[in-house]
């Protein structure tokens, strides 16, 4: 959870409930490309300084996210992003891991979440978490 995020405070609540609760937070491959690419422009962008940075990875990497992959994963993930029209496969790639291991998908991206509510009932908008 970085500073300034809009969602912070429920993603905070979502994580420390998650771990009280021992679950195993699970991503795809993709999920440290993208966290390091996203800080990365932070950096960029001049919001966060490269100490900060470095700061929130390791603060990341005590939550311990188990990178999981599945056969069908990709091949999953183009047909959510093409049943859902959606331009890439990033966010359904996480909606494919997480239907394949029949979990729940937190997401922060409304328009990802707007799109597939209603035929993916596995994933979630953040702010609705309680």
């Amino acid at each position: 959870m970085i500073k300034g995020e809009v969602w912070r405070k429920k993603a905070r609540k979502f994580l420390l409930e998650s771990i009280e609760s021992s679950f195993t937070l699970i991503s795809p491959p993709i999920f440290e490309y993208e966290i390091e690419s996203v800080l990365q422009h932070k950096v960029y962008s001049g919001i966060m300084t490269a100490p900060e940075v470095d700061n929130a990875i390791t603060r990341l990497a005590i939550i311990s996210v188990r990178i999981v992959t599945h056969i069908n994963l990709v091949n999953r993930a183009r047909e959510i992003a093409r049943q859902f029209n959606q331009p890439a496969i990033y966010d359904s790639l996480y909606a494919a891991l997480a239907e394949l291991r029949n979990c729940e998908f937190w997401t922060a991206d409304k328009a990802f979440y707007d799109a597939v509510k209603a035929k993916l009932a596995f994933v979630n908008y953040l702010p609705y978490y309680p």
